[in-house]
């Protein structure tokens, strides 16, 4: 089992937040940028997978200050050797999909075959809407127009996952699809002879047919894929077709998680023609706080994760991962005791974190584990207290990769 940090790059810690604005305050991003170095060189010579961002836009409040994780990616690095860098997830419906391709292949080259990508659907409309006002569809999602929007949503994120797959795959490509027609009809291209000679992709009337983004990746690979909160079957089945781990996030109802686990192991067995173990290539995702008490840990966590998902998450419906059959996502207690009651928030000393882990991935067992993590809001002794604690006591329990 891999085991990485999924970092929702909050920029302060609760005081700050409290004060409003944090998202702006320039000493704030410094320090956030100063710690996540001094977190990801601990994760590089431990040996965890890699250190993974969400994408955000417009946060001026100050939580999950991720504009652009693949800056961020870059960012750590060229800190680190080992550890893999990448972004859960890149939010595909809102972006051009040729620009996000040729960025991740310049990370995976800047740090030689380290990248690994995410992809999202994107639920947060102030920004969705405003970047992706390109599709007529994207601009509103309200009302009569909430199911259109929603159906665009996927339809664009699976042909955007098409297109970086062309571009990593092949030296040069074409794709004719609903939402865009790559390249565009009867560009002529000045330069055709030198293209004849030098490269590929233009016909003999210097009409070009076909594009290929440079760099490629490191060696020409395709980087490690995932795809966090996985919600539905539906979605789930998808990614195993398309060689993408999906993140679990379900957490209050363990039937309903191993359902997805089901799932996914039906389709990756039809895909590949092989018998397939329960969990392969799923990842799950929970909150941990570890410190040298449990009571020092729950003292971490109530100003942790928790402050955020219970002021941000739940009006976005983020709750479904914890409520139980017949419970209304929108209505489901919604506070700190809650989400440890129902296994979203683990916290403890390294024995009871290694407790509730036991039965957690005995009833998940999985190829990835991705510790979410609100850096800022521990601070960063507690925060690198916490790693290390894992590190030595808690992941060689799990897994060889981490080396306490």
């Amino acid at each position: 089992m891999e085991v990485g940090i999924f970092s929702m790059p909050t920029i302060g810690p609760r005081a700050e937040i409290e004060k409003g604005m944090a998202g702006v305050r320039t000493e704030l991003y410094q320090t956030m940028l100063k710690n996540l170095v001094e977190q990801a060189r601990y994760l590089d010579e431990t040996g965890y997978y890699g250190f993974g961002f969400t994408e955000h836009h417009f946060h001026i409040e100050g939580e999950e200050v991720s504009t652009n994780p693949i800056m961020l990616d870059l960012y750590l690095g060229l800190h680190t050797k080992r550890l893999r860098v990448g972004q859960l997830g890149n939010v595909l419906p809102a972006q051009h999909p040729i620009r996000v391709a040729e960025d991740i292949a310049m990370l995976d080259q800047m740090t030689q075959g380290r990248a690994f990508a995410g992809f999202a659907r994107g639920y947060q409309s102030r920004w969705v809407n405003v970047l992706g006002q390109r599709f007529e569809a994207l601009r509103r999602n309200d009302g009569d127009h909430a199911q259109l929007y929603e159906d665009t949503k996927r339809e664009l994120y699976e042909e955007h996952f098409d297109i970086l797959m062309k571009a990593w795959s092949n030296d040069t490509f074409s794709h004719q699809g609903k939402h865009w027609q790559i390249p565009p009809a009867d560009i002529y291209w000045p330069a055709h002879e030198v293209s004849a000679e030098f490269g590929q992709g233009v016909d003999a009337n210097g009409i070009v047919r076909e594009i290929g983004i440079v760099p490629k990746t490191y060696n020409k690979r395709i980087p490690d894929l995932f795809q966090p909160f996985s919600f539905s079957e539906k979605t789930i089945r998808w990614a195993m077709r398309h060689n993408v781990s999906p993140i679990s996030i379900i957490a209050g109802d363990l039937e309903a998680a191993k359902s997805q686990f089901r799932a996914a192991q039906e389709e990756l067995e039809k895909t590949t023609g092989k018998a397939q173990k329960f969990g392969a290539r799923m990842g799950i995702t929970r909150e941990i706080v570890c410190a040298d008490t449990d009571a020092e840990a729950k003292a971490l966590a109530l100003d942790a994760g928790t402050f955020l998902w219970c002021k941000f998450f739940q009006p976005f419906g983020f709750n479904a991962a914890i409520t139980l059959p017949g419970e209304d996502p929108m209505t489901v207690k919604n506070d700190f005791d809650s989400l440890v009651e129902r296994g979203l928030v683990i916290y403890g000393s390294p024995d009871t974190v290694k407790r509730k882990l036991e039965a957690l991935l005995k009833a998940l067992p999985v190829d990835y584990f991705w510790m979410m993590n609100y850096n800022e809001l521990l601070p960063q002794k507690a925060m690198m207290r916490h790693m290390e604690l894992m590190t030595k006591q808690v992941w060689p329990h799990f897994t060889d990769k981490v080396r306490g």
